[in-house]
């Protein structure tokens, strides 16, 4: 009998996604392969006229953003196959600021929803939440369809108060962050700046030091949390 309840009950979850989505072009950029990855993907055979594109990184989300023909909904996960993407998020809303977005966090943090919140992502999902069916990618779909916002209930709000680094960062070190955190590629940033990608790519290196993280994701996300970026 429980077996049978689970099933009516998934059914009933593939229904209702079905109805939330049916009118929409879908941009899907999820890595890795776990459950939330396999969930996503039931989206993909369900019948629909509209576009359904599933990706993995950063690079093939925005070539494929650049050929759509209407305004998609972008469905990222934290983590891609070639960087973060809070950063592909940041990248769609420079390119396409009409669009509506969900983030599947993987590794919830303070940091990360502090930055996902600056960016105004629409719905913010865990991804256990996911994995437990709870109901709450409906509940995100269903504020994506409503225009609305919506934050997992297991995500908690970050209390953390910012801190100033002893470590501070140069007038130029924190343009050049402030830049990254934008989503541009160093190239970008040096004809932006008028400098070369060397002289920022020495920069960041600084940047890294100086804030003791390895990644340009964690520059932006530890420059936010201690308050030297606004």
């Amino acid at each position: 009998m429980v077996a049978g309840t689970s099933l009516t009950s998934d059914l009933e979850r593939a229904r209702s996604i079905r109805a939330l989505i049916a009118d929409q072009d879908l941009l899907i950029c999820l890595y890795p392969h776990l459950f939330a990855v396999k969930q996503m993907a039931r989206l993909a055979g369900m019948h629909s006229r509209r576009q359904r594109v599933f990706v993995e990184s950063r690079a093939d989300a925005l070539s494929h953003l650049g050929t759509m023909t209407t305004v998609p909904w972008i469905l990222v996960s934290e983590r891609l196959s070639d960087g973060s993407g809070l950063t592909l998020l940041s990248d769609c809303r420079r390119l396409l600021p009409s669009h509506r977005n969900l983030l599947l966090l993987n590794r919830p943090s303070a940091d990360t929803l502090k930055i996902a919140r600056q960016l105004a992502v629409d719905a913010l999902l865990d991804e256990r939440s996911v994995e437990k069916r709870s109901g709450a990618l409906i509940q995100a779909l269903t504020a994506l369809k409503e225009g609305s916002r919506y934050e997992d209930p297991r995500l908690q709000a970050d209390n953390e108060a910012p801190y100033t680094s002893t470590k501070t960062l140069s007038g130029r070190q924190l343009e050049i962050l402030a830049l990254v955190a934008e989503g541009l590629s160093n190239r970008d940033i040096a004809q932006q700046l008028l400098i070369s990608s060397n002289t920022v790519r020495d920069h960041l290196s600084e940047i890294m030091l100086r804030l003791e993280v390895n990644n340009r994701a964690s520059a932006v996300s530890s420059a936010l949390r201690r308050g030297l970026m606004p």
